[in-house]
Parts: C-alpha cells; sequence; structure tokens
C-alpha cells in the first residue's frame, strides 16, 4: 500500500503578496511611530536632529505606502473584478489610505497647512491601513 505524504495547503500567490505587501507598509509606519522615534528619543538625540530624522523618514514610508496600496489595488481588481475597489470594503479602504498618503505627502513641509491636521490625515491613514488588517484576503472567486 503506498502512501503519498500530504502536500500542505499555502495560500495563493495574490493572498501571500498582500499580506506581504500590508506588513511591508503598515509594519514600517507602526515600527517608526512607536518604536523607532520613541527610541531616539530615549537616547537622547537633539529635538532639531529628531525634526531632521523625521522629515527625511517621514515622505520616504509615504512613498513606500502610495506604492505598496497601489499594488494591493492591483491585486484586488485582478481577484475580485475591477468593482471591487467601489464595492468592497477592502477596496474603499485601499482607495482612501492612496488618497490619505498622498494628501500627507503634498501637504508635509507646507507652511500653509497645519501640523495638526497633516497627523490627523496620517493617523486616519494608519486608522485604514489597521481595518483592512481585519478584511479577509483577496481570492480568487
Amino acid at each position: 500500500m503506498s502512501r503519498t505524504p500530504a502536500t500542505p495547503e499555502f495560500l495563493p500567490l495574490p493572498a501571500m503578496l498582500w499580506q506581504l505587501l500590508q506588513t511591508l507598509w503598515l509594519g514600517a509606519h507602526m515600527a517608526s511611530l512607536l518604536l523607532f522615534m520613541p527610541m531616539l528619543v530615549k537616547i537622547g538625540f537633539a529635538p532639531m536632529l529628531l525634526q531632521e530624522v523625521n522629515g527625511q523618514l517621514r515622505p520616504a514610508l509615504l512613498v513606500l505606502t502610495l506604492m505598496a496600496s497601489t499594488v494591493q489595488m492591483l491585486i484586488l481588481a485582478r481577484t475580485s473584478g475591477p468593482g471591487a475597489l467601489v464595492s468592497q470594503l477592502r477596496g474603499q479602504l485601499l482607495l482612501g489610505i492612496w488618497l490619505l498618503a498622498l494628501l500627507v505627502l503634498l501637504a508635509y513641509g507646507q507652511e500653509a497647512i497645519s501640523a495638526t491636521l497633516i497627523r490627523g490625515l496620517y493617523g486616519a491613514m494608519l486608522g485604514c491601513g489597521l481595518v483592512l488588517l481585519t478584511q479577509p484576503l483577496p481570492r480568487k472567486s
């Protein structure tokens, strides 16, 4: 009697790529916000140096978010159809994340826009990302 070994169940490629991108952009923002910047404060970096680090790091993370969320939108459109970007919560959250990241990136460094508004948009973007984590992975229907 021949027994074949059980083949493990792997996630399909779009679902794996979705998780990787989600971890990459949201994890980078959360690590910067909750670990990296507080660690620099605790070490004793000067406030001017902290502003410089934040001024260099934040736009790079926002560009990463724009690229990763664009690929996530393409994955969602490919697996669930282009209408999923508007009809499904995942698509709406991705569109919101993309628009908020673009707004924060364009507003960053502008004196005309208050820092409180920029922080609010940034918080809304991260909030949408956290809600997106609770959504099911995209699968071919």
